[in-house]
C-alpha cells in the first residue's frame, strides 16, 4: 500500500511516506491578499496579526463548534501541504492525530478532506503510533507542545501492543504562550538598558519573533545570548543569559510537567516521549529531569508521520463517508528511524544529591533519623521538630478533609526514604498520586487530602540519608 501520512502538529505539521519526513512546517495562514501558509505565513504572525491565523487547525481539532472560517482556513492548509506530495499513485493519506483532537474534530478533517478530493484513509493516534515505532518495553507518556495548547498522553506497553490509555490537556502552555513571555522578557530588558521599546514597532517585533528559536538554542548552548534590533541608523542590543530565559518559560514548563505528573503514578517508571524541538527549549528540560530514573525519549519532527507511513494499514473504500480511528498498535521498533531518536536517563544529577534529613510541616523541621514516622490524625504521640530529640509522628489536627487517622508511614528501606500509604482518599508526591509505595528524594512535596496540607522533605546540615 503507497501511503501518504499527515501529522497535524500544529507547532510542527508534517508529511511523510515510506518512513522518510518530507516537509514539516508550522501552521499558519496569511489570509491578507495572496494566501499563503506554513513558513511563508509564519513571517506575518506578529506583524500581521489580523490577517495571520495560528489558531484555526487548534480550533477544528478540538471539535468545540470551531467558526466556518477556521474550517475553510484548515481545510485550504491540508491540501496545499499535501499538493506537492499527493499522486494518483498514492492509495490514501492516513493522519496522526495529536492528543488535542476529538472525534468530531477528526469528522471536519475528514469532510474538508473530501470536499477537496482527498482520500483520507483513516487517523492513528499519534503518540500511540511513537510509542509503537520506537518498540518501548515500559509505559509511556508522551508530551505535545502546540502552538496554543500542550497534552500528554499516557500510553500502554502491554502483550506485544501499544494502547493509548488517557490524556490530559491544557489550553495554554503553548510556544506562542512560550515566545510571548520571552518577547516580554527582551522588551522590559531593552527598555530597562536603552529606553528603546522593540515591540511598539510591529515590523521590528516581528523581526525579534523570526530569531527567537536562535536566541533561545544559543541561550541554551552558550549560557547566554544577545537580541540586537535596528530603527532606521539608529542599533540596540542587549545581553540576556540562560537563567532568564529559563525564568521566563517556567509558568509555561511547569504547567507541562504538571501533565505528567497528572498521568504518572508517583515515582513510577516511565518512558518520557518528546519532541526534541521541545525538550531544547530553556526551561522545559529542567522541568523533565525531575522525573529521575525515567528514559527520556527525544524525537525528530516528523516522527509520528514517518511511523504511520510505515505501517501496514488497512485500505478503505473510496465511497465511504466514515473513517476508523486507531488507538491500539503492535511494538515494532523500525530500525530506519532510530536516526530521528535520542534516549537518555532524567535527573541522574539529583539522584546524587544528599537524601532527606528532615520532614518541613508549618515552619517547624521534623527529625528523619528515627523512622518509621507515622503522619495522620491519629499518629501516636507528638512530633519534635529539629535540635530536639527524634521524632516518631506527626499528629495532625481533627477536621481536614481527606486525611485519615493513620495516612501514611515514612520508613527506611536500604539507605532510602519511602512513603507507605494507608490512606483512603490518597497521598500525592509531587502532584502524583501514591500507588501504596514510593522513595522520597530532597526537595519533594507530599500533600494530604483536598485541598488538604503539605509536607517537605528537606537536607538540613551535611546529612547524607
Amino acid at each position: 500500500m503507497n501511503t501518504l501520512a499527515l501529522e497535524l502538529d500544529d507547532r510542527a505539521l508534517s508529511v511523510a511516506r515510506s518512513g522518510t519526513v518530507l516537509s514539516t512546517l508550522p501552521s499558519a495562514v496569511f489570509v491578507g491578499g495572496d494566501a499563503r501558509s506554513g513558513s511563508p505565513a509564519w513571517r506575518f504572525v506578529r506583524s500581521q496579526p489580523m490577517t495571520t491565523s495560528t489558531q484555526h487547525l487548534g480550533a477544528v481539532l478540538s471539535g468545540r463548534g470551531a467558526a466556518a472560517r477556521d474550517v475553510a482556513l484548515a481545510g485550504d492548509e491540508v491540501a496545499r501541504l499535501l499538493a506537492g506530495h499527493f499522486t494518483a499513485a498514492i492509495d490514501a493519506v492516513w493522519v496522526a492525530a495529536p492528543a488535542c483532537a476529538d472525534v468530531r474534530g477528526l469528522s471536519t478533517i475528514l469532510a474538508v478532506a473530501q470536499d477537496r478530493a482527498l482520500r483520507i484513509g483513516g487517523f492513528v493516534d499519534a503518540a500511540t503510533a511513537c510509542v509503537g515505532a520506537l518498540g518501548l518495553q515500559q509505559p509511556a507518556i508522551v508530551l505535545e507542545l502546540g502552538l496554543h495548547h500542550a497534552a500528554a498522553t499516557a500510553v500502554d506497553v502491554e502483550s506485544g501492543y501499544a494502547r493509548r490509555r488517557r490524556a490530559a490537556l491544557t489550553e495554554s502552555s503553548g510556544l506562542m504562550e512560550l515566545y510571548d513571555a520571552w518577547l516580554e522578557l527582551i522588551r522590559t530588558t531593552m527598555v530597562k538598558r536603552t529606553r528603546f521599546d522593540p515591540l511598539h514597532d510591529a515590523r521590528i517585533e516581528q523581526a525579534l519573533f523570526d530569531v527567537l528559536p536562535e536566541l533561545a538554542h544559543e541561550a541554551v548552548v552558550q549560557g547566554g545570548t544577545i537580541a540586537r534590533v535596528s530603527k532606521g541608523a539608529e542599533r540596540f542590543q542587549v545581553e540576556l543569559t540562560q537563567d532568564q530565559f529559563v525564568a521566563a518559560a517556567q509558568p509555561v514548563a511547569r504547567r507541562v510537567a504538571a501533565l505528567v505528573h497528572g498521568l504518572r503514578p508517583a515515582g513510577a517508571s516511565r518512558a518520557i516521549v518528546v519532541p526534541r524541538a521541545v525538550a531544547e527549549l530553556p526551561g522545559l528540560r529542567g522541568e523533565l529531569d525531575q522525573f529521575t530514573g525515567c528514559e527520556l525519549v527525544q524525537l525528530s519532527d516528523g516522527f509520528a508521520a514517518a511511523a504511520v507511513s510505515d505501517l501496514a494499514l488497512p485500505v478503505r473504500a473510496p465511497d465511504r463517508d466514515s473513517a476508523p480511528l486507531i488507538r491500539r498498535l503492535p511494538l515494532d521498533s523500525q530500525a530506519e528511524l532510530a536516526p530521528m531518536t535520542s534516549r537518555e536517563i532524567l535527573g541522574e544529577r539529583r539522584s546524587r544529591e544528599p537524601g532527606p534529613s528532615h520532614v518541613l510541616f508549618e515552619g517547624r523541621a521534623y527529625s528523619l533519623d528515627v523512622l518509621p514516622l507515622i503522619v495522620g490524625r491519629a499518629a501516636p504521640g507528638s512530633g519534635r521538630s529539629a535540635g530536639t530529640d527524634p521524632t516518631v509522628s506527626i499528629a495532625l489536627p481533627e477536621g481536614l478533609a481527606g486525611v485519615s487517622r493513620r495516612h501514611c508511614t515514612l520508613a527506611g528501606d536500604r539507605d532510602r526514604i519511602m512513603l507507605l500509604d494507608h490512606s483512603t482518599f490518597g497521598t500525592f508526591v509531587n502532584g502524583e498520586r501514591v500507588a501504596e509505595r514510593v522513595p522520597l528524594r530532597t526537595g519533594d512535596r507530599v500533600r494530604l487530602g483536598d485541598p488538604g496540607i503539605e509536607l517537605e522533605l528537606i537536607a538540613l546540615g551535611d546529612a547524607t540519608h
